[in-house]
């Protein structure tokens, strides 16, 4: 193929993403990294990932995706939080509206399981939920945590 047919990938390589995920989580203890990125028909996929504990039934996840889809996908989440902006910040499913992110926060209280979706530089969507905690306050920890600026800037 001649040079110029060659493209840019149109997602980072998943190890460009690992760098973003916390190193440990104080109390925590810190499981593996794992990641992944392919080729679905005309999507693209990266992802990189990895699981902190604390004793039993207790967890918090990051993960990090860059995706063709992220276009869509960031959308999707700034409506959400676009639908909830008139909630107090008081309210553990607030939106998140940060100088380097936008997200919407759930919490499920049968499961009490709480999710933050993130679209950091209108690209890279950052998940982080967390189980077996009484509300949203885990997440929006361990997300104000990661470096959104400097993944912002990630090519």
């Amino acid at each position: 193929m001649p040079p110029a047919a060659v493209s840019a990938a149109p997602c980072v390589y998943f190890k460009q993403l690992t760098p973003f995920l916390p190193e440990s989580l104080e109390g925590f203890a810190t499981g593996r990294l794992s990641g992944s990125t392919g080729k679905y028909g005309e999507v693209s996929v990266s992802e990189a990932e990895r699981t902190y504990t604390r004793g039993e039934g207790r967890e918090v996840k990051v993960r990090i995706v860059d995706t063709t889809m992220g276009e869509k996908i960031a959308q999707a989440i700034r409506d959400a939080a676009e639908k909830a902006k008139d909630r107090p910040t008081s309210d553990p499913t607030a939106p998140i509206h940060w100088e380097e992110a936008v997200g919407f926060v759930r919490y499920d209280a049968d499961e009490a399981l709480a999710e933050a979706n993130l679209v950091v530089g209108d690209r890279y969507v950052v998940a982080v939920t967390s189980r077996g905690f009484p509300s949203t306050v885990e997440v929006r920890r361990v997300a104000r945590g990661i470096d959104l600026a400097g993944l912002a800037r990630l090519q």
